[in-house]
């Protein structure tokens, strides 16, 4: 019965990353998806349009990222990804960090890990590809929650300043579509963001109620 209902929450979970893959338009992150078991997201590293002389930091740059991958146990470092991190072709455009999540059927629950700028989030302790390939201590991943957490706790990890809203809309890029393409793309990211506010956590959500 545990198995079926492992198996279970790991579809949901490739069935979300699966929906979040089909989607353009975010302002903080951009998602890829990779096969049926892998996402590669982008996430901001600064966001430029919010520089001013005292603004806050976000969790990369104020602390040693405990949270993540910093103490390893010999038990994470067995958990490779199928592609590894020397082997990555997909190049994070210019002030991003790419991720890779993953819901493998061989490990039976979800998994993140850093593919780039690992030193800007975690003390690695030498360039060993094994430790490089050890998966992230994230409390969405341990709590495994909806695909929508992990990413938020990434965002908010990973930009600076960290944003009030992770899913934010890039308007800009929304409205330099052609209208036919634009009506597509606002429609399905407002059937995702009606989802999130309607099963998300409560305490989490990111708008004013």
């Amino acid at each position: 019965k545990r198995e079926r209902e492992t198996k279970r929450k790991l579809q949901h979970f490739l069935n979300d990353l699966a929906l979040l893959g089909s989607l353009q338009g975010f302002k903080y992150f951009q998602p890829w998806l990779r096969g049926k078991e892998e996402l590669l997201l982008t996430v901001v590293n600064e966001d430029l349009g919010c520089r001013s002389p005292g603004f806050a930091v976000s969790r990369a740059s104020s602390r040693s990222s405990s949270s993540t991958s910093s103490s390893l146990n010999s038990s994470d470092i067995s958990l490779l990804p199928a592609s590894p991190s020397e082997g990555e072709i997909a190049v994070p455009e210019v002030n991003c960090t790419l991720f890779l999540l993953a819901g493998y059927i061989k490990y039976g629950r979800p998994y993140a890990w850093i593919r780039s700028n690992h030193e800007r989030l975690v003390t690695i302790g030498g360039a060993d590809s094994m430790v490089k390939d050890t998966p992230m201590k994230l409390k969405s991943i341990t709590d495994w929650v909806r695909v929508w957490d992990v990413v938020s706790e990434l965002v908010c990890l990973c930009t600076v300043p960290s944003p009030s809203n992770p899913f934010a809309l890039d308007m800009r890029y929304v409205k330099s579509l052609p209208a036919p393409e634009r009506f597509l793309v606002t429609g399905a990211l407002m059937s995702f963001l009606e989802m999130y506010v309607v099963y998300g956590d409560r305490d989490e959500l990111h708008y004013d109620k």
